[in-house]
């Protein structure tokens, strides 16, 4: 293929995006540098139109308002593979909405695909090969100049996703499922300016920190501290600092030689050593932290529950066989869940509008087969 067009300057960007707001559809990719930064950012902008490819440099052109005219444009129909972290980071970085999206990768999920990777997807559907480099997706990609082969494995991710869009409106309007992808884009696109920050203090997702005792998780606590503001001041992702590995480790043998923790990196020790020792010293020293009691959401099932549970589920993974596509697609687990123990939800779960779980598609094409399968699981389940 020809090497892309890189942008790198105002005036450049500035005419192609007077270009772009004239066609019916664009498609639209990036890559960032999370695996290489604290705070990761958006190092490229692929884009693809007519017969046009053009790499953005968002490090070398500063004013992207443009884009964000684009991408807030419910007109222009913007193509996308996987476009939840792409949405999200165009959100947090410029504050940029998008409208109008047609991900490619939702599309694959609902023609019956269950991994459905980008190169899977066109080698499937299109027996289209494109490059796969694991290296150059893990690259950091803020570095320049951008070689030939990051330019074609960028350029890659956005110059067959129209053709792909085209098979998929084919297909999906022949299964009559156009309608369930569309209302999946728009959840999509609201999902894509919402923050999703857990609720809770961070070092407590550490897995395994829930096996340690109120000491071990104040220095557990001290530790992820440490590592946050270490990884700020290198401008490194926290993983790289230490591992959560080896703050399990510490926390769990305060005393033993930071050099015998697993996957400790022996330039931390020299560097902060001293540090990472005062902090496990000084969180010893201190009060013990309590987990904090999360309030049980859920008693355990009654038997007539479970038995309901697993009526609404074999309906589920049966209908799901018989379509051909994955059963998480089909209903809400969460919403199964409830219905199973209390039935009396069924006005809240199957028919409100404002049900957050249950898609206008579901309740449209299965909330009736559904209320069946409950009515025979319940005996006083009303008519």
């Amino acid at each position: 293929m020809n090497q892309p067009e890189i942008i790198t300057s105002q005036d450049r960007w500035d005419a192609v995006s007077r270009e772009l707001a004239g066609v019916a559809e664009f498609s639209v990719d990036t890559e960032s540098n999370s695996m290489h930064a604290y705070r990761g950012r958006i190092c490229l902008v692929q884009l693809s139109w007519n017969s046009s490819i053009c790499l953005l440099d968002p490090l070398a052109v500063s004013d992207l308002s443009s884009l964000g005219s684009l991408l807030g444009n419910s007109t222009i129909t913007k193509l996308m593979h996987g476009a939840d972290y792409d949405l999200r980071c165009f959100f947090r970085e410029y504050g940029f909405e998008t409208k109008g999206l047609f991900d490619t990768e939702v599309c694959a999920r609902f023609c019956g695909m269950v991994a459905p990777n980008l190169a899977a997807t066109l080698l499937t559907y299109l027996e289209v090969d494109i490059p796969k480099s694991r290296r150059l997706q893990r690259s950091n990609w803020a570095l320049r100049p951008l070689t030939g082969e990051a330019r074609e494995y960028a350029a890659s991710d956005v110059m067959h996703l129209a053709p792909l869009a085209g098979e998929f409106r084919r297909r999906l309007g022949a299964l009559g499922r156009m309608d369930w992808v569309q209302e999946e884009f728009a959840r999509m696109e609201r999902a894509g300016t919402q923050a999703t920050e857990p609720v809770g203090p961070a070092y407590l997702r550490v897995k395994g920190s829930d096996r340690l005792d109120p000491q071990q998780l104040a220095v557990l606590s001290a530790l992820f501290e440490l590592r946050e503001s270490e990884a700020e001041r290198v401008d490194v992702p926290p993983y790289r600092v230490m591992g959560n590995d080896t703050l399990l480790h510490l926390a769990r043998e305060p005393h033993s030689a930071l050099e015998e923790a697993p996957g400790m990196p022996p330039q931390l020790v020299r560097r902060s050593g001293n540090r990472i020792r005062a902090e496990i010293q000084r969180a010893l020293r201190g009060p013990g932290v309590e987990r904090p009691v999360s309030p049980r959401r859920n008693q355990p099932p009654s038997k007539s529950a479970q038995r309901r549970i697993q009526a609404l589920k074999l309906w589920r993974t049966e209908k799901g066989a018989e379509l051909g596509l994955d059963p998480s697609l089909l209903w809400p687990a969460a919403s199964l869940e409830r219905l199973a123990r209390d039935p009396s939800r069924w006005a809240d779960e199957g028919e409100a509008v404002d049900n957050a779980d249950v898609r206008a598609w579901q309740r449209r094409e299965f909330a009736w087969e559904l209320r069946e399968v409950l009515h025979s699981a319940v005996s006083d389940f009303p008519p």
